[in-house]
């Protein structure tokens, strides 16, 4: 069990490091070795609050899966900047709030899709209650509800189900 959680904590200090040297992206003596050292306290104090005896806590993402996401979350976060200014320059859209219930999804994915529609331009998370999400969007005040909320199931929700969670949102 010993050899498990040393080898479990190494794993995650590594995977700390590289998003560390991802992040900073600069290679100098003083970086690495900063980077060693708060990868190596992120991981050693860290590690209760994400593992127990029985391995990863939070169960529902997978980690292959979330790589993909975040190709997905840039793409849109860049599709929707053009969108932003494009409605800006037009000047007919209003700020439209609506909640969207996901109701397949466990805690951290909500969560996960609350943060990627704040960092979506044009649009704000406001409040995450349970697996309801209100949104701000600028979009127009006719529009209703349902279609400010497909962009966000198609895109982010059916992206983050299991194969056995999809179902048929028409």
């Amino acid at each position: 069990m010993l050899v498990k959680n040393i080898i479990s904590r190494l794993k995650f200090f590594i995977v700390m490091l590289i998003l560390w040297f991802l992040f900073n992206f600069n290679f100098e003596l003083r970086t690495i070795i900063f980077g060693v050292a708060i990868s190596f306290f992120v991981a050693i104090f860290t590690y209760q609050v994400l593992y127990d005896d029985e391995g990863f806590k939070f169960q529902g993402v997978h980690f292959g899966k979330l790589f993909l996401y975040f190709f997905v979350l840039f793409y849109e976060i860049f599709r929707s900047s053009i969108l932003y200014v494009i409605n800006l320059f037009k000047g007919n859209y209003e700020p439209v709030v609506f909640k969207i219930t996901l109701e397949h999804l466990t805690p951290i994915q909500v969560a996960i899709v609350a943060n990627s529609i704040t960092l979506t331009p044009g649009t704000i998370s406001i409040e995450v209650t349970n697996k309801t999400i209100f949104v701000m969007v600028l979009a127009d005040p006719k529009t209703d509800h349902e279609t400010l909320a497909k962009p966000i199931r198609d895109r982010f929700e059916k992206f983050l189900l299991k194969k056995e969670d999809h179902y048929d949102s028409n």
